[in-house]
């Protein structure tokens, strides 16, 4: 599984989450890495330096219960983007207000 972090391989450096309509943190695991570069392509596009790290799928239900974030697997070949309140809040003012780390 990949994830996006700050710091390619370092988990502790932070982790790439989105906000959910409800509040809800949502942490989202890649099934194939091209995939996980291809959203992370999308996030620099609008500013954010974000870097794919490689996680052991037995850890996932560990670090997002010890974060109290839920988590969800894009399966390979599925098309994830950045929510469009993202995009459009980035746009105008250069950071980001639903996603965070």
């Amino acid at each position: 599984m990949y994830m996006l972090t700050k710091e390619q391989g370092n988990l502790e450096s932070g982790t790439y989450a989105s906000v959910d309509d409800d509040g809800t943190t949502i942490v989202q695991f890649f099934v194939r890495e091209d995939d996980a570069i291809m959203y992370r392509t999308m996030l620099e596009a609008i500013g954010q330096e974000i870097s794919v790290t490689e996680i052991n799928s037995d850890l996932i239900d560990k670090l997002t219960g010890a974060l109290g974030y839920a988590y969800t697997i894009v399966d390979e070949g599925e098309m994830v983007i950045p929510r469009f309140e993202t995009l459009q809040h980035a746009l105008v003012n250069s950071t980001l207000s639903n996603d965070h780390f």
